[in-house]
């Protein structure tokens, strides 16, 4: 794995920043439930534009409805991540 590579912390902090920020709250938890906290999917866009942008990864945006629950949601972005690395790295099976 490339040290360059985004922990699963890091992809969970990035996705709780970026969705307090989308919706003006201070603080959400990981296993706050996105679509709960208000988010549309007007919200999701934004969210997942910010997500794609810090980890140059295509994010399909049904994959925040899929996996409301931030925890979930941040797993699946940071498999995503993996994913891309390994592409990148030619190491992919």
């Amino acid at each position: 794995m490339p040290t360059d590579t985004a922990t699963l912390a890091e992809v969970e902090t990035a996705v709780h920043d970026i969705t307090a920020g989308a919706l003006g709250l201070s603080a959400v938890g990981r296993h706050d439930n996105l679509l709960e906290l208000g988010v549309d999917s007007l919200v999701a866009t934004r969210i997942v534009a910010a997500l794609r942008t810090r980890y140059g990864v295509e994010i399909p945006l049904i994959l925040l409805f899929e996996h409301p629950e931030i925890a979930e949601f941040a797993e699946s972005v940071h498999d995503l991540v993996l994913e891309l690395d390994l592409v990148q790295s030619g190491t992919e099976d």
